[in-house]
């Protein structure tokens, strides 16, 4: 007997306007029953894959997440809950756009104290947060990755929510370092492995992919408009989607991006 086509999902289908190639990559090789609803909020939906990482869902809008697929039209909330299996036939792709979230290396052609510059979240000022921040700027001017690796473990998982801030803080750096100085990281193994590990043992599902996603180089769309942005007031233009992004998440990547940009030209000065 012919196979019988599968029952049609409650929501309708997804019809994804924007993604990524890797997030495009993941949907063509998982299998057909391929995740459940991870969590819901009033503006996005997180998808627990096949492969044990998230996708996030979200309106028309820039990807806010390297993880991320820009739906044309979001489904009322209530319809998907948290449990609910997601097919990867649900998901229509027949118009969607590719967009590239890698980082290119490349200079800033702006000057990076140029950007704004909004108070970090109260965990970034605490004594810890401050501490972390300041070993972070100082092991990039040094050079020094067991030291980087140190601050950057004692950063991840500090704050609260969804993405705590010590980790949006590590994000942005990170977002700088593979603009600015990719060798760094991918000369010594040993550093994004522990990385990583920070990332999979000390915060959340959300924040972890996050950082496993910046480590492979991928960023959410303003990230990359602010560092590929060919003058400053493009620049100021991704710099403020940024900051829209979240509670505190877009200032406290930013406050990363700064130091990060700021701690590679003095190594590069100092030479």
């Amino acid at each position: 007997m012919p196979t019988p086509p599968p029952f049609p999902a409650p929501f309708g289908s997804l019809r994804v306007a924007r993604l990524g190639s890797a997030t495009l990559r993941r949907l063509a090789r998982a299998p057909e029953e391929a995740g459940h609803v991870h969590s819901v909020f009033d503006r996005a939906i997180n998808v627990l894959w096949s492969d044990g990482r998230l996708l996030t869902l979200h309106g028309p809008a820039p990807l806010a997440a390297p993880f991320a697929l820009s739906l044309t039209n979001l489904p009322p909330r209530g319809l998907l809950v948290s449990g609910l299996s997601i097919r990867r036939a649900d998901f229509d792709l027949g118009t969607a756009e590719g967009v590239a979230l890698e980082m290119p290396r490349g200079p800033l052609a702006f000057a990076a104290d140029a950007l704004p510059d909004p108070p970090a979240a109260r965990a970034l000022r605490s004594g810890v947060g401050l501490g972390a921040r300041q070993a972070l700027e100082r092991s990039m001017a040094a050079g020094d990755r067991v030291a980087f690796a140190r601050a950057a473990w004692n950063l991840t998982g500090l704050g609260e929510g969804l993405t705590p801030a010590g980790d949006d803080c590590v994000l942005g750096a990170l977002a700088a370092i593979h603009r600015l100085a990719p060798e760094w990281l991918s000369s010594d193994p040993s550093l994004p492995r522990r990385l990583a590990d920070a990332a999979r043992s000390r915060t959340t599902d959300v924040a972890r992919d996050f950082l496993l996603e910046a480590l492979d180089g991928r960023f959410a769309e303003p990230v990359r408009a602010l560092l590929t942005a060919p003058s400053l007031g493009l620049a100021e233009q991704a710099a403020r989607e940024l900051l829209a992004m979240g509670a505190t998440s877009g200032a406290d990547t930013l406050c990363g991006i700064r130091l990060a940009c700021h701690a590679l030209e003095t190594r590069v000065v100092s030479r």
